[in-house]
């Protein structure tokens, strides 16, 4: 049996402008290995990501390891960098990578440079850079982490086809992994990989 890396209990969130909750009572487990969080636009994915980062905070509800975790440790298990954060946008993408991920964790980082091409990019200001070689940095850091539980938003988006191919390869082997969890939002499940579980949001509607 794989091992549950967060569990998600009760959870309740809604925005302040909203007359209806947009999660309400969702529970789920991310066990090791590669999950699908599917859903039709506007249904949540992006925000049921941004609660598991701890970006945004629930009405109620929890997220949890082997205990409830609080916001701030939350970032420290949790990788996830959303590439429209324009706060790196003069910061050349070695130092981005650099900052993003700890030091003593960059044995993942070479092999996602190569597959993703990023390596004629490392001395370019982000801004300079094109949106799928923009969304390419902040997957490899992402990767990169050393944190149990790894999200990524729409992963394949205005990616190259030599980028997508490596992206799945990859996902495919995590997929075999037994202490650490990825949970890939997107519209379908990435192709041919292996999935730990599903959460798919129109089925919860």
């Amino acid at each position: 049996m794989s091992t549950c890396l967060a569990r998600v209990q009760g959870l309740r969130f809604s925005f302040p402008q909203s007359d209806r909750p947009l999660f309400d009572g969702l529970s789920f487990a991310l066990p090791a290995g590669v999950s699908w969080l599917g859903g039709d636009e506007g249904r949540g994915k992006t925000t049921l990501l941004r609660l598991l980062a701890g970006r945004l905070s629930p009405q109620s509800g929890s997220i949890a390891s082997d205990r409830p975790l609080r916001a701030e440790e939350l970032a420290q298990q949790v990788a996830w960098h959303e590439a429209s954060d324009p706060a790196f946008d003069q910061t050349v993408v070695q130092d981005i990578l650099g900052q993003l991920v700890p030091a003593g964790s960059h044995s993942r980082l070479p092999e996602l440079m190569v597959g993703l091409s990023l390596e004629p990019h490392l001395a370019k200001p982000l801004y300079q850079l094109s949106t799928g070689s923009r969304r390419k940095v902040f997957i490899a850091a992402t990767l990169a982490q050393p944190g149990p539980l790894a999200l990524l938003d729409q992963p394949f988006t205005a990616l190259d086809a030599p980028s997508i191919t490596f992206l799945l390869a990859y996902f495919r082997a995590l997929a075999e992994s037994v202490d650490r969890a990825l949970l890939v939002a997107d519209y379908m499940p990435p192709e041919g990989v292996p999935l730990a579980a599903t959460i798919n949001l129109d089925e919860l509607a």
